[in-house]
C-alpha cells in the first residue's frame, strides 16, 4: 500500500480491541518503500511488523535480487521501530502461465526457498515461526500435498468464485456472490437511437436481441447471469445509471422483476454496494458488512 494509506490507518486507529504492533503486518516490496514506512514509524513513534514481498518468478512485484532482500533486512534489524515478520511469495499467475503449471510452481518455490535461506543465514535464526505466505485462490490447491517453504496460504476470491476464477484449479468451487438489480423498463423490441431499423436487424441476426430491459444501475464488472441469455447491447453503450440488456422473446421480465449478474472479480466490486444479503433456502437470512471505500 502507498505509505499515505498506512498514515491514514494510524490517524484513525484508537488502539481499542486491536494491537497493531502485534496483529498487523505491513507488506513492503522494495527498499524504497521500506524507507517510507520506516520514516512514518519514526514520525508516529509506533512499532511496525514488516513482511517482505518476494518476486518468485512471476514478476508481479516484490524483491527480485538477493542484494535487495539483504538491504531491507539490515534496515529492519537496525531500527527498533521495525520488526521483521516474514515473507510473501504470491504466485497466482502460475495457474495461467503456458506450459506445465506444476513445473512453474516448483521453480517459484525454489526461488522462495533460496530467499528464505538467505534471510535465515543473515539473521542467524530459524524463521519457521514467522508468517511465510504463498499461493492464492487460483493456486492454493497445488499445495495440498507435499513439503513447501511457506507455512501459510492465501485464499480469498475462490470462496465466492467470480467469473475471472472459472479456471481448472477451482472447478470444484461454486459461484456464491451475485449482483441483484431490478428492471425499471421492459420493451418488447430493441431500438437504437438515431439508427432506424437496426434493432430489428439485430434481433433477426440474433434472437437474444429481441427484447430490451433497462436495469437500475449498471456498468459493473459483472456478466448477466439470470435469466439466461441476457447480454449488454454493444451499440447502445454502457451506463452506470440504467443499463440496457437484451434478451429473447421468451424472457418475460416486467418492471420490478430482478436481473442477476455474476461479478468478474470480488474485492472492488463488493465495495460498490452495501451489506451482502445472505440468501438461504428461499429467503434472506442475514446481512454481512463489507469494508467501505474509506476504510481501505
Amino acid at each position: 500500500m502507498p505509505v499515505a494509506a498506512a498514515a491514514n490507518f494510524y490517524a484513525a486507529y484508537d488502539g481499542q480491541g486491536f494491537d497493531a504492533s502485534r496483529q498487523l503486518q505491513w507488506l513492503v516490496d522494495s527498499p524504497e518503500r521500506l524507507l517510507q514506512y520506516q520514516q512514518l514509524a519514526q514520525q508516529l513513534g509506533v512499532s511496525m511488523l514488516v513482511n517482505i514481498e518476494l518476486d518468485v518468478g512471476l514478476h508481479r512485484g516484490g524483491v527480485k535480487e538477493d542484494s535487495e532482500l539483504a538491504e531491507m533486512l539490515r534496515i529492519i534489524e537496525a531500527d527498533p521501530a521495525l520488526n521483521f515478520s516474514g515473507l510473501m511469495g504470491y504466485e497466482p499467475h502460475v495457474a495461467k502461465v503456458p506450459g506445465d503449471k506444476l513445473a512453474q510452481r516448483d521453480k517459484s518455490m525454489v526461488i522462495y526457498s533460496e530467499r528464505l535461506a538467505l534471510a535465515q543465514q543473515m539473521l542467524g535464526r530459524s524463521l519457521d515461526d514467522l508468517t511465510l505466505n504463498a499461493a492464492g485462490s487460483p493456486t492454493y490447491q497445488y499445495y495440498l500435498e507435499g513439503e513447501y517453504p511457506h507455512n501459510e496460504m492465501s485464499a480469498g476470491s475462490c470462496l465466492v468464485k467470480p467469473v475471472d476464477f472459472d479456471i481448472p484449479t477451482l472447478a470444484d468451487h461454486q459461484p456464491a456472490a451475485f449482483i441483484a438489480t431490478p428492471v425499471i423498463k421492459a420493451v418488447d423490441y430493441t431500438e437504437i437511437p438515431g439508427v432506424a431499423g437496426i434493432g430489428k436487424l439485430m434481433a433477426m441476426w440474433n434472437p437474444n436481441r429481441a427484447k430490451t430491459f433497462f436495469t437500475y444501475g449498471g456498468f459493473w464488472k459483472a456478466n448477466p447471469e439470470s435469466p439466461a441469455g441476457l447480454s449488454v447491447n454493444p451499440l447502445f453503450g454502457r451506463s452506470t445509471n440504467q443499463e440496457m440488456h437484451n434478451g429473447s422473446a421468451n424472457i418475460n421480465l416486467q418492471p420490478d422483476d430482478w436481473i442477476f449478474l455474476r461479478p468478474n472479480q470480488s474485492e472492488f466490486v463488493f465495495l460498490q454496494f452495501g451489506d451482502i444479503a445472505v440468501y438461504d433456502r428461499g429467503e434472506i437470512v442475514d446481512s454481512w458488512p463489507v469494508f467501505s471505500h474509506s476504510s481501505v
